[in-house]
């Protein structure tokens, strides 16, 4: 077997962004991590070996088994098939996998080179007895349950419908609901609770799921973390314009690419049986080790693939077997037939409600909700017309005559009078409030920018009493005047969010289009990663001048072989200009020379380091 000299060999030798890559699959004490040796030592301790033996599967772990011995990938095969039935291609592939991760040493290029399994990494294989070969090769896998026959394939597909549209639903209210308010997250991580309440209320979701399905929104890239907490991204406002089944696909397809390597491992070799029990004893059975992390990491994907239609009662459906074998397009396709379609047509009540008896096209729901809000959302859903809202689309540049027109349009049954009195009433009350910007004014208080102005005074008055505005500290200039420090923009928005029919005027007195309000937009705050830090840390170490990076290198892999009791070949400086090399087993390093006893004279020997030219690993 290898040690943590040739491991250290290794990692001195290997690329920093490649170093990074491969060591965040590994367990690390990072912080403690100041040369290559140390970075060998944390490696090989026994917590971050036993970690990394978890996500081995069976073939890896017998790999490493046969690789105790070093030898090529042809003499790994022998020794494999001796036993047991793998294929080269397995074996090669799994060399590869221990390679990166660290836990084998391959010396050499191409088909001759050696693998050795490194010493710490064999003794903890032998600290569990499951994880002996003979365990490990008698144990046969689960038998294969029949797959699910079409016709329960067909009653699947039909109970997952629901479920594929909720989804969607589900994530659009909850991007809308951080939109309006990012949620606070906790020091520790994951959302406060009050956070994952109003969530939930807003999504009409279970308040366990919440978590989940803002986790396949950020995993989609529609949210994520910020200052402020995590609110909807630019992405979201396109995703939310899209049909119902590029929606799905979306959240399916990123929710796809973040699964664990060993979860898609299980899957691809039991993706039409069912996602529950069967799945999880394969599990068990390929991942020999994997008890820390199977039953958690199963139940968050069996809870995800529920939410997001691919099973029901733990079967798959025909969109989740088309995703793992086809990918997201062919799954796509399959949800397309399920998935109802988008409708353009609603009933318009007297009460104001509207009420759309299928899913209303994306771009139709999102200028219905500028007049009115959501009373419930789904296959069926309902929304009421307000006066705010009607002000909020006059706002932005809609009329009565526009919004009549629409509404005739979209309505299966007219626009009844009370909503069509509603339209002209909040017409006429439009502009009631203007909100203007003013510069230098000699009668207005010190530091006012912006005036608010209405033809009665009884409408002033309300201003000046309401206490929702008691922020803007609006100061009375005139009988039809408040005036108030803060700017234009800020003030229309206040007012308008207590649905004061408000418009913004220009310089020259004439109605304009509010600005667009600032939303709260997440700049994502980098983590901190460990791993490039400590990287760059021993970069940093090995760019100082070579004369003296080369001593430290020889010193500190001479005091590892001291303390494995290491034989090691030194290669020693003649004063003629030529290079001895001497087999010594190191007992001591200090004072400028390294003690030893020669393994080919058996005597005790001192040299001078300043003459040692490199060390390496005996044969």
């Amino acid at each position: 077997m290898s040690s943590a000299l040739d491991l250290a060999g290794v990692l001195r030798s290997s690329a920093p962004d490649d170093l990074v890559r491969l060591l965040s699959a590994r367990l690390l004490r990072a912080s403690s991590v100041n040369d290559a040796f140390d970075l060998a030592d944390t490696l090989l301790d026994p917590s971050s070996v036993r970690d990394a033996l978890t996500h081995l599967d069976r073939t890896e772990l017998l790999v490493l088994h046969a690789a105790r011995t070093p030898g090529d990938l042809d003499a790994l095969v022998g020794r494999l098939d001796a036993v047991f039935d793998i294929g080269r291609g397995a074996v090669a592939v799994a060399v590869d996998h221990l390679v990166e991760l660290f836990l084998v040493v391959r010396q050499g290029d191409g088909q001759t080179a050696s693998v050795s399994t490194l010493d710490g990494v064999g003794d903890r294989l032998d600290d569990d007895p499951a994880l002996s070969p003979g365990r490990l090769g008698a144990e046969h896998p689960p038998v294969v349950l029949e797959a699910v026959a079409d016709v329960d394939r067909d009653a699947t597909d039909a109970r997952s419908a629901e479920r594929l549209y909720a989804v969607v639903i589900e994530v659009a209210e909850i991007l809308r609901a951080l939109d309006r308010s990012p949620a606070r997250e906790l020091a520790k991580g994951g959302l406060a609770l009050p956070e994952v309440r109003r969530l939930a209320e807003a999504a009409r979701l279970d308040v366990d799921d919440v978590p989940t399905v803002v986790a396949i929104a950020s995993r989609a890239g529609l949210a994520a973390a910020g200052p402020e907490g995590v609110a909807s991204t630019q992405e979201a406002a396109a995703w939310l314009a899209s049909s119902w089944p590029d929606r799905w696909e979306s959240l399916t397809r990123a929710w796809l690419a973040s699964l664990p390597a060993e979860i898609l491992a299980v899957l691809h070799e039991r993706v039409e049986t069912s996602w529950g029990e069967p799945l999880s004893e394969y599990a068990r059975w390929a991942y020999p080790a994997g008890d820390a992390w199977i039953p958690d990491r199963l139940a968050v994907f069996a809870r995800a693939a529920e939410l997001l239609g691919l099973t029901s009662g733990q079967a798959p459906t025909r969109a989740a077997v088309s995703l793992l074998r086809e990918g997201p397009e062919a799954a796509r396709a399959r949800v397309a037939h399920l998935l109802p379609d988008a409708i353009e047509q609603v009933y318009l009540q007297h009460d104001l409600t509207v009420v759309a008896p299928g899913p209303l096209a994306p771009g139709l729901d999102a200028r219905l909700r500028v007049i009115a809000d959501v009373e419930s959302a789904g296959l069926a859903a309902t929304y009421r017309i307000t006066e705010g809202g009607i002000q909020r689309a006059l706002t932005a540049g809609e009329t009565a005559d526009s919004l009549r027109s629409f509404l005739e349009g979209i309505s299966l049954s007219g626009v009844p009078q009370p909503l069509d009195y509603l339209l002209q009433q909040s017409a006429e009350r439009h502009g009631r409030y203007r909100v203007e910007r003013v510069v230098g004014s000699a009668d207005l208080p010190a530091g006012a920018v912006t005036v608010v102005s209405s033809d009665e005074r009884a409408s002033v008055d309300t201003l000046e009493v309401d206490h929702a505005l008691a922020p803007l500290a609006l100061q009375r200039v005139d009988s039809l005047r408040v005036a108030t420090t803060f700017d234009r923009d800020t003030v229309f928005w206040a007012l308008s969010d207590e649905r004061y029919p408000v418009v913004v005027v220009d310089d020259g007195g004439e109605a304009t289009p509010p600005a667009r309000r600032r939303l709260h937009r997440p700049t994502p705050v980098p983590p901190r990663d460990a791993v490039r830090d400590m990287v760059e840390r021993l970069t940093a170490g090995s760019e100082a001048s070579s004369e003296t990076t080369d001593r430290a290198w020889i010193t500190r892999q001479l005091d590892a072989a001291v303390k494995g009791r290491l034989t090691v070949t030194i290669a020693i400086a003649m004063p003629d200009g030529s290079t001895s090399k001497l087999e010594m087993e190191p007992t001591g390093v200090g004072g400028g020379r390294v003690r030893g006893r020669d393994k080919k004279s058996d005597v005790e020997r001192t040299l001078p380091l300043s003459h040692v030219v490199s060390v390496s690993s005996s044969a």
